[in-house]
């Protein structure tokens, strides 16, 4: 009888939702545009446009159904618009705000702007720029989205004094919140023949640690901490759950709005175990309706292409889609000591120059969401999916000295994704975000031939033009193999805030994430096919942020707390014995959970608006990964030999975001940050005893890391800039003695194969109407310097110690852009001087190259 009450007291409240988001759909569906010129005295209205799109209405009554607290208790919209002159000319780079609320924005290229969430009401719009006399409108905003054009006058003086309204950017915002962090603004850099990792590789602090050329492995180093103690987000979600032939590795500039980087402490609703810092790529989400495509061509026969569209109604239904091609043969020109020919008899010399020729790489993708955005119930639902797929020939393992001709690896991915965001979620300061995927990654390694080969691109021949094999029958392993592993991976994040006060604000956080891992090899013996062979890897972090705001909100004080549970399985079937000729199959069970809390706070003072004194500090932690616990079949990399352990830091940031100098049209902009850091069981890739093949992970008892980096921005009336950035750590074994409490060897040495000082230098000057009214024009160079490091473990009591060399490379650029705005083209020359750039374990990447790139945006207006 209770359960039919309840399905009563259902049905009742599902009518009385259906009537009025009924009433509410045929009352705000609908866009309203409105054109005002800004005079001396007044604005006057000169059109307005309603519309009703009643196709929709039913969507949204769905929808709606699920959303209902934020849909009725929420009143905001999106006022968007675009400021410029009668003459059609846009403003940018002018403040717009909202008088007496916190909505302060500038214009951008377009002259366009955009305030989302705002409450409908009667609002006093104020614009200020030295380019035009400023004024203020008034708007009565009042529908979900409304879009106005600012006609302004131009200034008649550039010498008046003017209020200047200080606007802080998104990028400033993100700078100023006391965390360790550089942004990077990818807008003029998507121009160039630039991958994503390379724009990476030149902010301060930050080293790219890549095995070769397109499509090679790739770790990211920050601060002297590596691997997956620096997590890498894509929108805030674990980048590992999209697989790797969807990452930083192939996502092109193009489609990133911008990259955060935080360096040691991260915030805590990014819900990841990061210890040493992460990396957070933001891809563009445009409200309005855009299409760009670039197509570039290269050197050693690389191509890519990528397209990104987005399309929105007018009743807020959008749609956002990106797809890209990579292709390169990486068969740039390599040479050394490792670089052997070898023949039949096992002869070898050594010291010679060769081309790679079999290092191919290909990778495709495509990105779909669908969902509604800046409407009653949401800022922003979507649901969509990724799939991508990537190609992989293997020229080589850890190291250059075996090389193979035959051995690749093929990846897929599949995924679902589902994002919900909402302020005043509930009732006013409440703001609830979700961020779900499912994804299915399937990896394979072919590996059948087992032909010999060596660096002349050959297969090594008998004298009677047989080929000498492998014994085991395979290049690498030691059996062939098809081996395949599926990786199932379920993942939800849900940050909900709630805002005390314009000075309090409290936020919690919980990712679960959950992976499976399948593994199948049909060239295995049968017996070891028919038991199961599966990696499982639960993993629970619940964090807590309370961040306040003090002295006139000069002073942002985040404190936090985080918990992590992790439960790893491990099912995996092994030979044990043969009994009179018949093999004995059993299964080998691993289980190990983990419960740890960690704890932090990030302090940031604003001396004044153009100086901000930062500071954190945090008890870090971070889980080994699947990849580490249960190694990769793609990338060589075998489980560890032991037991891996968490590792832990205790992480100190102290830096220094000044931006104040600026004498007449030159300005100068400082970052700089010193940090501490001690980690006990650091988790580093090591080369697997006598092998040139295989890697695994282990755990280093006790590393001291510190240091400083900085970066120094000079700009002259924004046609020259140049930047340059430094960074200066060192990372060294901190235990002064064994187990046994004998001194130990290493004690205060640098760790191996771990790069400690580099700088970069990128100088850019733009120069408008070149050979065309308002075309735009730059010449850019680029100098970048990683200081010599130790590859491996040094020959202790010896004298010759393994180093990889002094790496200094120079690149150069041109882009014009067309007077329609539209059509951009490039050409970029990298690595000019054909330096030997080597990293990791002794691995050469490419040469001089050359690169065009060809660009078109189109974007509505």
């Amino acid at each position: 009888m209770r359960f039919k009450n309840y399905i009563d007291c259902f049905i009742a409240i599902k009518n009385i939702i259906t009537a009025c988001i009924t009433n509410v759909c045929d009352e705000v569906f609908g866009l309203k545009e409105k054109l005002f010129f800004v005079t001396n005295t007044n604005t006057q209205p000169l059109k307005e446009k309603n519309s009703l799109l009643q196709s929709l209405k039913y969507s949204l009554l769905f929808v709606g159904m699920f959303f209902l607290p934020s849909g009725a208790f929420a009143q905001n919209g999106t006022l968007s618009g675009v400021l410029k002159l009668e003459n059609g000319t846009p403003i940018t780079y002018a403040a717009v705000a909202v008088k007496n609320t916190k909505n302060q924005v500038i214009t951008d290229d377009e002259g366009k702007f955009e305030f989302r969430g705002l409450a409908f009401g009667q609002y006093e719009i104020e614009v200020s720029s030295i380019e035009i006399t400023r004024k203020s409108i008034n708007v009565e905003f009042k529908g979900s989205n409304e879009r106005i054009i600012l006609v302004v006058e131009p200034s008649e003086s550039l010498g008046l004094k003017e209020v200047v309204i200080n606007v802080k950017t998104e990028k400033k915002e993100v700078e100023t919140k006391g965390f360790a962090v550089n942004v990077i603004d990818t807008q003029k850099m998507a121009l160039q023949s630039i991958q994503t990792n390379e724009l990476l590789d030149r902010s301060a602090g930050v080293r790219i640690r890549q095995d070769g050329g397109l499509g090679s492995k790739i770790d990211y180093n920050i601060n002297g901490l590596s691997g997956n103690a620096v997590k890498v987000f894509i929108d805030g979600v674990p980048a590992s759950n999209f697989g790797s032939s969807y990452s930083l590795n192939s996502i092109p500039p193009a489609l990133i709005e911008r990259i955060e980087v935080y360096k040691g402490v991260v915030p805590a609703n990014l819900s990841e175990d990061a210890l040493g810092g992460a990396i957070n790529i933001i891809l563009k989400k445009k409200t309005r309706n855009t299409l760009v495509t670039s197509y570039s061509l290269g050197s050693f026969n690389t191509h890519q292409w990528n397209i990104a569209g987005n399309y929105r109604k007018e009743n807020g239904l959008t749609v956002d889609a990106s797809a890209f091609y990579n292709y390169s043969d990486n068969n740039y020109e390599v040479w050394g000591k490792s670089i052997a020919f070898k023949d039949y008899t096992g002869q070898t010399k050594t010291d010679q120059r060769a081309k790679r020729f079999h290092d191919a790489y290909k990778s495709s993708g495509v990105k779909f969401e669908a969902g509604f955005t800046d409407v009653k119930w949401a800022d922003r639902f979507m649901v969509g999916g990724i799939l991508s797929k990537d190609y992989k020939e293997v020229q080589h393992g850890i190291t250059m000295d075996n090389v193979y001709g035959d051995r690749h690896t093929r990846r897929n991915s599949s995924i679902a994704t589902l994002t919900y965001s909402k302020n005043d979620f509930f009732a006013k300061g409440f703001s609830l975000k979700v961020d779900a995927s499912y994804s299915y990654l399937k990896r394979q390694a072919i590996d059948t031939v087992g032909v010999m080969y060596d660096w002349t691109g050959k297969p090594i021949m008998y004298p009677d033009g047989t080929y000498v094999k492998y014994s085991s029958g395979a290049e690498v392993a030691s059996a062939k193999t098809l081996g395949i592993n599926t990786d199932k991976t379920l993942f939800v994040r849900t940050n909900l805030g709630y805002t005390i006060n314009s000075n309090n604000t409290i936020y919690a956080n919980y990712m679960y994430n959950n992976f499976i891992r399948g593994i199948s090899d049909e060239l295995q013996p049968l017996g070891l096919q028919l038991l199961e062979n599966t990696r499982d890897l639960q993993k629970n972090i619940v964090s807590f942020t309370y961040e306040n705001l003090a002295f006139s909100q000069k002073l942002r004080t985040n404190i936090f707390y985080k918990h992590y549970f992790q439960k790893a399985t491990s099912n995996e079937p092994y030979r044990k014995d043969i009994v009179t000729g018949v093999p004995n199959y059993e299964m080998r069970v691993f289980t190990k959970k983990s419960d740890f809390s960690g704890y932090g706070i990030t302090l940031s003072y604003e001396l004044n608006p153009n100086l901000y004194l930062l500071g954190s500090a945090e008890k870090a932690m971070r889980l080994p990964s699947p990849n580490e616990l249960f190694g990769n079949v793609n990338d060589n990399l075998l489980a560890p030999a032991g037991e891996l352990k968490p590792e832990t830091s205790y992480n100190v940031n102290i830096g220094v975001n000044w931006s104040g100098l600026k004498f007449g049209d030159h300005s100068i902009r400082l970052n700089t940050s010193l940090f501490y850091r001690d980690t006990k069981g650091m988790i580093r890739e090591s080369i697997r005893a006598g092998s040139f093949t295989y890697s695994q992970f282990e755990n280093l008892e006790n590393v001291m890391s510190r240091g400083i980096d900085a970066e120094i921005i000079y700009d002259y009336a924004k046609k020259f800039n140049l930047s340059f950035n430094v960074s200066k750590f060192e990372s060294l074994f901190n235990t002064q003695f064994d187990a046994n409490g004998a001194p130990y060897l290493f004690y205060r040495m640098q760790i191996r194969n771990e790069p400690s000082f580099k700088f970069n230098i990128n100088a850019v000057y733009y120069q408008d109407d070149l050979f065309a009214k308002n075309s735009k024009a730059s010449i850019y160079y680029n100098i970048s310097y990683v200081d010599e490091f130790l590859r491996n473990w040094a020959n202790v009591g010896g004298k010759n110690l393994d180093y990889i060399p002094t790496q200094f490379s120079n690149s150069l650029g041109i882009a014009y852009t067309f007077p329609s705005n539209r059509f951009t083209i490039s050409v970029d020359a990298k690595n000019i001087f054909d330096q030997q750039i080597f990293d990791n374990f002794g691995l050469q990447k490419p040469g001089r190259a050359f690169y065009a790139k060809l660009t078109y945006s189109l974007t509505s207006k």
